[in-house]
């Protein structure tokens, strides 16, 4: 008896395991830069696996909305519905986080000294309390470098993050982005 409950639990744990990384087919557009698997080909975009629901399902919105400007996004999500928003949301919130590791090891000590303007909102370990901030850790680097940049110039708005910035710039984006992309997840 012990052994066919064993065998049930095993085949059903599969089971998850394959409908889990079926890709939606809102998805398959995503793919080419962000990956099957979540993990994007290059480390100017973001990885997407086991980032918050929320988050994810928040900026989809902003860059189909025009609200978040991105070029090469647009035509992805021009034509998404609500509904797409989701599904892809929670297809990429579904999938095992990795870390990127690809920031410069040697600023990584510093990064972690200047990562105590970030805990508060971005968890001790770069892992927020809420669903609709974003996940830090295990992030590209320069991905993370990059978005930094872009609070600082004005191309992102967030004022909690324009006051968490105002007196960094890019050597203190680089150390934190490296310190982040180690973390992980």
């Amino acid at each position: 008896m012990k052994t066919w409950i064993l065998f049930g639990f095993l085949t059903l744990s599969a089971s998850a395991a394959v409908m889990a990384q079926e890709m939606p087919a809102q998805a398959q557009a995503c793919v080419a830069c962000h990956g099957k698997d979540g993990v994007s080909n290059n480390p100017e975009w973001p990885n997407l696996a086991g980032q918050h629901v929320g988050y994810l399902a928040a900026q989809l919105t902003a860059f189909r909305d025009g609200i978040r400007e991105n070029p090469a996004m647009a035509p992805f999500v021009a034509n998404l519905s609500d509904g797409d928003i989701v599904v892809i949301s929670e297809y990429y919130a579904g999938l095992k986080r990795v870390t990127a590791a690809n920031g410069d090891p040697a600023l990584v000590s510093g990064g972690e000294n200047l990562s105590a303007y970030c805990k508060a909102c971005h968890g001790m370990q770069g892992v927020p309390a809420t669903k609709d901030w974003p996940i830090l850790a295990g992030q590209n680097a320069r991905y993370l470098e990059k978005q930094l940049l872009a609070y600082k110039s004005g191309d992102r708005v967030n004022s909690h993050m324009a006051a968490a910035i105002a007196r960094f710039g890019e050597p203190e984006f680089k150390a934190l982005a490296a310190y982040y992309s180690q973390l992980a997840p």
